[in-house]
């Protein structure tokens, strides 16, 4: 199949693209799990409440070992040596995908063995699209179009243009000129109605500050993140080929996304494919340098306690954790409480992984369990900085009909910037 032919179907596999490990490259690291349930619960240091003290939704919710790390390993090891078979069992791919790949075991694992259980799933997903064709019907939908519009959520090119339309100034589009900064804004922010209003934050901030930046309007594709955690690694590497050819005639010097989803992608998938030749940050980290740099003025707001959600990506698997709490802490009147599960230790929003769309109810579920661990802080408003979590987080919010707030920490800064107004 021809890797740049626009079909309507999803028919054909992509061939794998060099640089991702094989289930076969797992085969000793199968075998080396110790069944120490590190994978299901925090660190036992950590451990402040009963309440709290689960780290893995998929386990948590449905307490089978075959839904945790070690019994997704051996599983993993009992078809990599023969034992069990792909369709011997019809919950085998229940089993792969009700995982929000938040990466808690994998961190855990580390710690502790130096294994790697979230890279196994993935390998085990890859092997499951890549060579079985067993794709779930809604992931089939996400990888057709992805072929089609470039995005997952089947929409037309041109909504990614939606959210500038009441803006009271121009933004370069970099396919056609040239400027300093890419505001890389991802299909989550750019399509998703629910949550599209933030990126217009983002945006009025970087105004603000003066930064030379523009975007790439109906020409910016999806990451890959999600085909590539998917199992689709072939189609996330033709995504991830064309981006780096069209970042690099850029001319940037640095691409910065809201999204971690794809700052993740950028910093630790890409150069499996190919060299990106400018800086990339999350958008917390640039608003720590604005802040710092003196180039955005922050006004004291009416006293308020926040509590911060971790995103997956964002932190355990990008080690981003001190930029967000940093520029939190800087705005007076702001009060940041923590969670019991915080920092690498953090519950998963779960939205992640492929989860949200094929498995509402589990995504649900850990939404309202996260909502109700911010709401035992006494805090007032919830902030995260992911569209993914702040569209599931709500849901929760929505469900237990909580009355957290909850916001991105753009939101929050630009608040203060306009001396505690709201937009």
């Amino acid at each position: 199949m021809n890797k740049n032919s626009k079909v309507k179907e999803y028919k054909t596999r992509f061939p794998q693209p060099e640089g991702f490990g094989t289930l076969e490259d797992y085969r000793q690291m199968a075998w080396d799990c110790v069944n120490c349930n590190y994978c299901q619960e925090m660190w036992s240091w950590d451990v402040k409440s009963a309440e709290f003290s689960y780290i893995c939704p998929s386990w948590a919710k449905h307490k089978f070992f075959a839904y945790s790390a070690r019994g997704r390993s051996q599983i993993i090891r009992a078809l990599l040596e023969g034992d069990f078979d792909y369709k011997d069992s019809e919950k085998l791919a229940d089993i792969a995908y009700r995982c929000t790949f938040c990466g808690a075991c994998e961190i855990n694992c580390l710690r502790l063995m130096e294994r790697h259980p979230v890279q196994m799933i993935e390998a085990l997903r890859s092997e499951l699209v890549e060579e079985r064709a067993m794709v779930l019907s809604e992931h089939k939908a996400y990888l057709e179009s992805t072929i089609k519009y470039d995005n997952p959520f089947a929409a037309p090119k041109d909504e990614r243009l939606t959210w500038t339309e009441d803006l009271d100034f121009n933004i370069k589009n970099l396919a056609r000129e040239k400027g300093e900064v890419l505001l890389y804004i991802g299909c989550m922010y750019s399509l998703e109605t629910r949550v599209r209003n933030t990126v217009k934050v983002f945006a009025q901030i970087l105004h603000a500050a003066g930064v030379d930046f523009g975007y790439l309007g109906i020409e910016e594709k999806c990451c890959g993140m999600v085909q590539a955690r998917i199992g689709e690694r072939g189609l996330f590497e033709m995504l991830a080929q064309e981006n780096i050819k069209a970042f690099n005639n850029l001319g940037i010097k640095t691409l910065v996304t809201p999204c971690p989803h794809c700052y993740y992608s950028f910093k630790s998938y890409y150069p499996k494919v190919g060299k990106l030749n400018f800086q990339v940050l999350h958008f917390t980290q640039y608003l720590k340098y604005l802040i710092d740099d003196g180039k955005i003025k922050l006004n004291e707001m009416p006293p308020q306690t926040i509590t911060y959600s971790d995103p997956c990506n964002l932190g355990r698997w990008a080690g981003v954790y001190e930029a967000p709490r940093q520029v939190l802490k800087a705005i007076k009147g702001v009060e940041l409480k923590e969670m019991e599960r915080n920092h690498d230790q953090a519950w998963c929003c779960g939205a992640g992984g492929g989860v949200l769309v094929a498995y509402p109810d589990l995504s649900t579920w850990t939404a309202e369990q996260r909502v109700k661990e911010a709401e035992s802080t006494g805090a007032s408003a919830l902030a995260t900085a992911c569209p993914w979590c702040e569209y599931n987080l709500e849901t929760g919010i929505d469900n237990r009909k909580s009355k957290m707030e909850i916001s991105d920490i753009a939101q929050i800064v630009y608040k203060s910037m306009r001396g505690g107004k709201n937009e």
